[in-house]
């Protein structure tokens, strides 16, 4: 590789705003719309909608977020999760998280004659986000197509979550 080569590629691999050193912290606001359910022999709960959440990106490389969204189709419900993961430092940020997620509100209960009694309180689940198309462009956040999966108990049986974002927006505070 020639010196031009490797000083362009190094500028490329530098923030967008020249900085070097990501923040020590770094919170910013986003919005996502998408899709998440719950699907267990005993319950169906979930929707598609969209919220609002808060993120800490520690170092540029450690997330620590918490969101919270309305969604409808399934009745209403609310849904809300709490993650931590990391991402990939530059422009394309791809990262993974591993999510606690609640929902809560309506739902659909599958009584059957060894389940009698509806399944109480909310689904609660823990899973895996994985963001490739994730991009850092200075102080704003984009992801496109994020895709989730995890697992819940309705005791004492086990559920399926499932979630898809579409759009996810964050601006740096």
């Amino acid at each position: 590789m020639t010196p031009t080569t490797l000083l362009l590629l190094s500028t490329l691999a530098t923030a967008p705003n020249g900085e070097t050193v990501p923040p020590r912290h770094q919170l910013s606001l986003y919005a996502h719309s998408g899709a998440t359910v719950y699907l267990s022999s005993k319950r169906t709960q979930g929707g598609v909608g969209g919220g609002f959440g808060l993120r800490d990106t520690v170092d540029g490389r450690w997330l620590l977020q918490v969101d919270a969204s309305g969604l409808t189709g399934l009745g209403s419900v609310l849904a809300v999760r709490v993650g931590a993961g990391m991402q990939r430092q530059g422009w394309w940020s791809p990262a993974a998280l591993v999510n606690l997620t609640g929902l809560f509100g309506d739902r659909i209960d599958f009584l059957t004659p060894e389940h009698v009694r509806p399944v109480q309180g909310p689904s609660l689940g823990l899973g895996l986000t994985l963001a490739p198309a994730r991009f850092d462009l200075g102080r704003t956040q984009v992801s496109v197509l994020e895709v989730g999966v995890g697992v819940g108990t309705d005791r004492p049986g086990l559920g399926l979550f499932y979630g898809l974002t579409l759009l996810e927006v964050g601006v740096a505070l």
